[in-house]
């Protein structure tokens, strides 16, 4: 009897066969200025992915996100603003460069999409689907910056109908974001996305706010949580920390004249908790938010500020550089203490 003759299988065609060939796009940036980069060794929120800009009240979070809008109106992207933390201020979105008119009516209009009427996460989610649906079949054709501001301060349905809490305000971030957004966000990093003639990014900013849980026995480590759960942090490309974890970390520039006290800077800290795109970890770039963006936390830059938007602070102080304006640094009145899960 002739023996079976053995099939013979190419390991090349077995390669071909269960493998990709995705191709990506180059790793960009939106830019919020060379002071950023210097602090934290990132010129800003990557494209097509999720960035936490996380930190205490005051610490410059809004800030760097209005920067990173300014530089997508630049780049011909569009800027979608999703405000429910309620703190938005136009006059100093447009002093950090942000292009808005307002009309007569007292609205603003540019190139840009504002919304700040959600009442709850899966409006916000619905939103953001709905504009990520017109992108993908070509109604939208800008890539999208959508800067979420503040992804805590919002409840889920659930909750917001007074029947849920805390764990079904993060259960609705894990299933809407976590499980959902994160997939089409990332998906747009590939070459094709939408199309190869036609390539356009989704990218994310998610402002939010921190908590320490401390630990258990004297001699664990404290660990920093960022409100909402885990799944965003966990869908995050890049977590920016502003300011210290315990505490806001930050320290009031002020400017005296004729017993009038303004406070005119901010120094603070920005580090990189998390990074998902090169590794990289500055975490003790120190830096100084001023209401016209950032600066080095040098001297000589905050002499050169001071030069440079004299007018400015004329009006506000009624003259500046005079030898009768006092300078001086201070902590903020507030704090924040650390506190334990249970508590």
């Amino acid at each position: 009897m002739a023996g079976i003759k053995k099939k013979q299988f190419n390991e090349d065609d077995i390669l071909k066969e269960f493998s990709t060939k995705t191709k990506y796009k180059e790793t960009n940036f939106y830019y919020c200025g060379q002071a950023f980069l210097d602090a934290c060794g990132m010129p800003g929120p990557v494209m097509g992915g999720i960035n936490m800009f996380l930190g205490h009240s005051n610490s410059s979070k809004t800030t760097a996100m209005i920067l990173a809008a300014v530089d997508a109106q630049k780049k011909g992207h569009l800027p979608v603003f999703i405000i429910t933390e309620k703190k938005w201020n136009w006059e100093h979105a447009v002093q950090l460069g942000l292009e808005a008119e307002q009309d007569e009516d007292g609205e603003w209009h540019g190139n840009f999409i504002f919304n700040d009427g959600f009442d709850y996460i899966e409006e916000i989610t619905e939103f953001i689907n709905k504009l990520v649906d017109a992108q993908a079949s070509g109604k939208l054709n800008k890539s999208l910056l959508i800067c979420w501001d503040s992804v805590g301060s919002v409840p889920c349905k659930m909750t917001f109908e007074g029947k849920g809490g805390k764990q079904h305000n993060a259960s609705a971030l894990a299933d809407k974001i976590g499980l959902g957004l994160h997939s089409r966000i990332s998906k747009s990093k590939k070459e094709d996305y939408p199309t190869k003639e036609n390539p356009l990014y989704i990218t994310m900013i998610v402002v939010n706010q921190p908590w320490v849980e401390l630990p258990d026995n004297p001699f664990g480590q404290p660990e920093i949580k960022a409100k909402g759960g885990e799944a965003v942090w966990l869908a995050s490309s890049i977590v920016f920390l502003f300011g210290n974890q315990k505490k806001a970390g930050i320290n009031h520039i002020d400017a005296v004249k004729g017993g009038r006290k303004v406070t005119y800077a901010i120094r603070t800290k920005i580090s990189i908790l998390k990074n998902h795109v090169n590794g990289l970890a500055y975490r003790d770039g120190k830096i100084i938010a001023v209401p016209q963006g950032y600066i080095h936390d040098t001297k000589e830059a905050l002499d050169a500020y001071k030069k440079d938007y004299s007018d400015y602070w004329n009006q506000v102080l009624g003259g500046f550089g005079e030898g009768d304006i006092e300078f001086s640094e201070s902590e903020p009145f507030w704090t924040f203490k650390a506190r334990k899960l249970s508590e």
